[in-house]
């Protein structure tokens, strides 16, 4: 039997190119660079950086989605 301790955890965060990939794979949007990080420095998608690179918490990138979505169909 194997005890949770040895059981690796689900993936938490993504970086940069693993965003782009997740945003076309799981929501079928075309996003780019530039659009990620002009919501990073708006601060609409919250990000951490770690030894230089970004990371992305996958709970954070799908709020960010859904309020980007929300905010097209008011309009």
């Amino acid at each position: 039997m194997i005890t949770p301790a040895l059981v690796k955890p689900a993936r938490l965060y993504l970086n940069l190119e693993s965003l782009i990939a997740y945003c076309r794979e799981v929501y079928d949007l075309p996003v780019s660079k530039i659009t990620i990080y002009r919501a990073v420095k708006s601060g609409s998608l919250p990000s951490m950086k770690v030894n230089g690179r970004l990371l992305f918490r996958i709970s954070d990138v799908e709020r960010w989605i859904e309020g980007s979505s929300e905010k097209k169909g008011d309009a």
